[in-house]
């Protein structure tokens, strides 16, 4: 059995101040992160703001961020979660994508993404399909560029390939997903996948599907979100996380079963709360949790500052992972 893994994970949507000011704290969160234990950081792809509606953006451009998070880090695996391909050019993907696995040492995780604002395809230029399943087709398709291009083939018909080659990049592709179907095709491609805390389908579905989809002596990599909030005990927690999630609620309840009561709303959205010991409980009890190879912890939405969530991620790596069996790796002198 694999051992499990650790990994932060944040939309960098959730502005407390101004969004320059989120990337910062995050930065540093992450740095906080490497420190304690965690092994990976995984940031998401998200364009444009619209404030009259009370969004006001992510992170677009993943690549820079994570180039500047390189350049602070040493150890960290540095997560894309993900690129979403169908707004972007493969070939620059590709590129992108390279030169930061070269420049930090062979630590970038590209995980890739079909959804997400599909009315932008049009807005960049790009082609569009309508029907289904020739948009997963197209989706498909583009993935294999990228990983073609990474290994180094040919892109034009006179032999041009990107610099630089990253073959072993190839092999650390990751599809973000929200379907029974598009796990097990990730499976079936011998890809990583990648599992949010929102889901079409439980991610428990997902999971089994992606590990039916692998070959024999494919190793698994099925990273599963995790949202935490820590407290002195289930009720205190819930509490004080009950602001944040009315506010995740209002996003995801047309797509989530029904909800009445905060408790119901925590279930849904996969929320671990409490105590230490209440967390590890939770989280092992989850049906996904036995596919799992990497728990990416999600620290955004419900703390007031960058102190707590610091306080949750160190209390999170020294007495909750380690009694769900994760040992923290030796650093070399």
């Amino acid at each position: 059995m694999q051992a499990l893994r650790i990994g932060l994970f944040a939309h960098l949507a959730e502005h407390r101040a101004a969004v320059e000011q989120t990337y910062l704290d995050f930065l540093e969160l992450f740095e906080f992160g490497e420190r304690v234990g965690v092994e990976s950081a995984w940031v998401r792809q998200f364009h444009l703001a619209k404030p009259a509606a009370g969004r006001f953006g992510g992170l677009p451009s993943p690549f820079v961020f994570l180039g500047v998070l390189a350049g602070r880090t040493t150890t960290l695996r540095l997560g894309t979660a993900a690129v979403t391909l169908p707004l972007e050019l493969p070939l620059r993907v590709a590129e992108d994508a390279a030169v930061l696995d070269a420049l930090s040492g062979g630590r970038v995780e590209l995980g890739l993404a079909n959804g997400g604002q599909p009315d932008l395809v049009s807005r960049l230029g790009l082609p569009a399909a309508e029907d289904p399943v020739a948009r997963r087709r197209s989706y498909l398709d583009k993935v294999d560029e990228v990983a073609a291009a990474l290994r180094g083939e040919a892109i034009t018909a006179d032999g041009e390939v990107i610099v630089p080659a990253r073959p072993g990049l190839a092999d650390r592709i990751w599809q973000a997903t929200l379907t029974e179907r598009s796990a097990f095709e990730a499976g079936q491609r011998g890809e990583g996948v990648l599992i949010g805390t929102t889901q079409v389908v439980p991610a428990e579905v997902s999971a089994a599907a992606y590990h039916r989809g692998l070959a024999d002596g494919v190793p698994p990599r099925l990273g599963l979100s995790t949202w935490i909030f820590p407290g002195r005990d289930r009720d205190e927690a819930l509490r004080r996380a009950e602001h944040g999630l009315r506010a995740k609620w209002e996003w995801a309840k047309d797509f989530l079963p029904r909800a009445d009561s905060v408790a119901q709303i925590a279930e849904r959205l996969n929320l671990h709360y409490g105590s230490p010991a209440d967390i590890a409980a939770s989280i092992s009890g989850h049906p996904a949790f036995g596919h799992t190879t990497q728990l990416q912890l999600q620290l955004d939405g419900l703390y007031r500052n960058l102190d707590e969530q610091k306080e949750a991620l160190g209390l999170f790596t020294s007495q909750v992972a380690p009694e769900l069996g994760w040992a923290r790796e030796a650093v070399a002198a």
